[in-house]
């Protein structure tokens, strides 16, 4: 993981956009880390390989400290801060099938690409995926908020 490249996008692109502070879900694609884009990209292609009829939709990017810290309060996430969506390294995902959002396109094929590519998913969160592991959270915090 390439930190300092990190670092960079999220002071120069995530804490100057105007949805830094939100306390509403986020999903525009530019607050994602560009490596993570283009990997959910691949993953997105190999999925509609399989199944072209479901569209892959990211229903959360970025999320705020202030967002993340109602989700913590509401039992929604384990987080209190500083997750991985405040960096622009998580996103939730979604499908359309047939002209309508569900969350009944296959999972377990999709969170296969997912970790096939390299990516973590989550066994208490079906629909989140990031790009590093859970165990380098600690160290990704240090590196970018210092």
């Amino acid at each position: 993981m390439d930190y300092d490249k990190l670092k960079e996008h999220y002071d120069n692109v995530i804490k100057k956009s105007k949805e830094f502070d939100s306390t509403k879900p986020v999903n525009d694609l530019n607050l994602l880390f560009p490596d993570f884009l283009d990997k959910l990209i691949l993953c997105f292609g190999k999925y509609n390989e399989k199944y072209p009829s479901h569209d892959v939709y990211i229903v959360e990017t970025y999320r705020s400290n202030n967002l993340q810290s109602e989700y913590y309060k509401s039992g929604k996430s384990k987080i209190r801060k500083n997750g991985m969506h405040h960096f622009g390294i998580a996103a939730d995902i979604a499908f359309y099938i047939d002209g309508e959002f569900s969350y009944k396109g296959n999972y377990d094929y999709l969170r296969k690409i997912f970790t096939d590519e390299g990516l973590t998913v989550l066994n208490w969160e079906l629909g989140h995926v990031q790009f590093i592991e859970v165990k380098d959270q600690e160290t990704l915090r240090k590196s970018v908020l210092n």
